[in-house]
């Protein structure tokens, strides 16, 4: 998908509540994409944003 690639799952709670977000930052060159969400959501647009972010720079 790019040159590097690093994901981390971050585990908020608040009210006794907890939430998982996943975050996937992509290099490809010199331009970094960051995305931040749902698991399963991140991992189906990550690779859309990322070819965005290319046409776009």
């Amino acid at each position: 998908m790019g040159d590097e690639r690093w994901s981390l799952l971050l585990t908020f709670t608040a009210g006794g509540r907890s939430s998982v977000v996943k975050q996937t930052a992509v290099r490809t060159g010199t331009v970094v994409v960051v995305i931040s969400g749902s698991s399963a959501l991140v991992d189906a647009h990550a690779e859309k944003a990322v070819a965005k972010a290319r046409v776009n720079r």
